[in-house]
């Protein structure tokens, strides 16, 4: 699943979406912190259509309770 379909997902459950960068040059690109009902998650900066690792959505989902299995692409997911 590419990053603009999980991140349109997110919004589709109340999620919100703030960015931030890192303070210092050299710590990475930063990213976004994703906001759902008192619970907070972070999700690394990607291009709109690159991939996401299923480990970091399965990591994020389960941060802001939400149900990843529910994602969208295919069922086989274990």
């Amino acid at each position: 699943m590419d990053s603009a379909t999980f991140r349109d997902w997110l919004a589709q459950r109340g999620c919100r979406f703030d960015p931030y960068e890192h303070d210092e040059r050299g710590h990475g690109l930063g990213g976004v912190t994703i906001h759902r009902e008192g619970r907070t998650a972070t999700l690394p900066f990607a291009g709109s259509h690159k991939p996401i690792d299923i480990e970091t959505a399965r990591q994020i989902c389960q941060a802001l309770a939400l149900d990843w299995k529910e994602l969208p692409g295919p069922m086989s997911r274990a």
